[in-house]
Parts: structure tokens; C-alpha cells; sequence
């Protein structure tokens, strides 16, 4: 496993944890009405810098946390109380313990050479090439069906006769695959080249089952 792919993904898990309104309301206990609101701004401050592809501010988001514990099939982190509390200006006796760990479950897919770490409920990122391939895999179907050859919808389409017909069979997915796709929450694997090159089948259901091995 990749330090740098862990080390986002632990970044991300914090930051969003700190972005819970829940969390923002409770982490200082007892706080004023105002003090909330103060706490809200530094914490959302932290979640949205954790989000970008600043290294500086992934660093900061790294540095609240006291403890990382990877067991199989679970990830633990503990953030440091003095570090969330100097972060948030308050005393250390001020922060409440039972918002300061976090878990969740992940898996481990391979793909080749590489090894990815996959969150429960993790949302990545859409694969629009995917989702340009799918509106033109619908626009050859609908065409095939209107009566039209493989041929003369790559002569219309300045395609290869080839491409059309990897393509074509992308309108066969299944809408809760699509669903997710446009979600983000597809297969690591399933992307539009193994679409293109592995046959799938058009039943639902075992694409389904298909698609969560990849």
C-alpha cells in the first residue's frame, strides 16, 4: 500500500469527520452559542483545504492525529485532544473524548501492480470518459435499432466499425450500474477500457455480480 495514497485517504477520513455538523456542535463541551459558530468556521477551514492538492494542508490535517491502527478489514485513528485543541483555540480539558476517534471498514483491490484502498461509503471520483462512451454506446443503439448496419453508423460517425461495436454494449448496463458510476461509487475497475475490452453480459443481475469482483 502506497504511504502517499494512505496518508490521503487518512487525510480525507479527518476532514470529513470535522466537517460533520454533529461534530462541530459537540468536539467542545460546554460550548456558547458564538463559540459554535467559531469552531464550525476552523473546522470547515481544515475540511476544505484537507480536499484539495494542497501538501501543506493535508500536513496539517496529518498533525491533529495521535494514533493510526490498521486491522484487517478496519481502519482506527485517534486525533490527538492537545492538537484539536490548540487548532481550535480552546483548552485541552475542553474537548470531548467521544468525538476524537474515528473508524471504518475498507478493502483492498488489486489492480495489476497496484493496490488500492477502498473506504466504506467512499465516494470517488465520476469517470466522465465512461459516461461519454455510455450517451454514444445509446446513440448507436438507438441507431442499430432504427435499421441501420455497424457499417453505415461508422461511415455517418467517422468511427471504426471496430469501436462502434465495443461501444454498443455499453448501453446494456445496468441503470443501477450506471447509477453508480455517475455517483462515483463504481468498481475501481470498471472503467471504460476493461469495458471495452472483456465481454460482460447483458443480464443485470450477473453484471452486478461481475463488476464487485474488479
Amino acid at each position: 500500500m502506497p504511504a502517499p495514497e494512505l496518508e490521503t485517504q487518512i487525510a480525507d477520513l479527518v476532514s470529513k469527520h470535522l466537517s460533520v455538523p454533529a461534530v462541530q456542535t459537540n468536539i467542545v463541551c460546554p460550548a456558547k452559542t458564538e463559540e459554535i459558530a467559531l469552531i464550525a468556521q476552523r473546522m470547515t477551514g481544515l475540511s476544505v483545504a484537507a480536499s484539495s492538492d494542497d501538501e501543506k494542508t493535508k500536513r496539517a490535517v496529518l498533525s491533529l492525529i495521535e494514533r493510526v491502527q490498521i486491522t484487517p478489514g478496519k481502519l482506527s485513528i485517534r486525533i490527538a485532544a492537545k492538537a484539536i485543541a490548540e487548532r481550535l483555540a480552546f483548552e485541552q480539558e475542553c474537548i470531548c473524548d467521544e468525538y476524537l476517534s474515528i473508524e471504518s471498514d475498507f478493502r483492498l483491490r488489486k489492480r495489476g501492480v497496484e493496490t488500492k484502498l477502498i473506504l466504506a461509503d467512499a465516494v470517488g471520483g465520476r469517470d466522465d470518459t465512461l459516461f461519454r462512451n455510455i450517451a454514444l454506446a445509446h446513440r448507436y443503439f438507438d441507431m442499430i435499432r432504427s435499421g441501420k448496419t455497424y457499417t453505415e453508423i461508422a461511415q455517418a460517425e467517422g468511427v471504426s466499425k471496430r469501436q462502434i461495436q465495443q461501444l454498443v454494449e455499453l448501453a446494456l448496463l445496468a441503470p443501477d450500474v450506471i447509477r453508480d458510476g455517475w455517483e462515483g461509487r463504481q468498481p475501481v475497475g470498471l472503467t471504460s477500457q476493461w469495458l471495452k475490452s472483456h465481454a460482460f453480459t447483458p443480464m443485470w443481475i450477473e453484471q452486478r455480480d461481475l463488476f464487485k469482483a474488479l
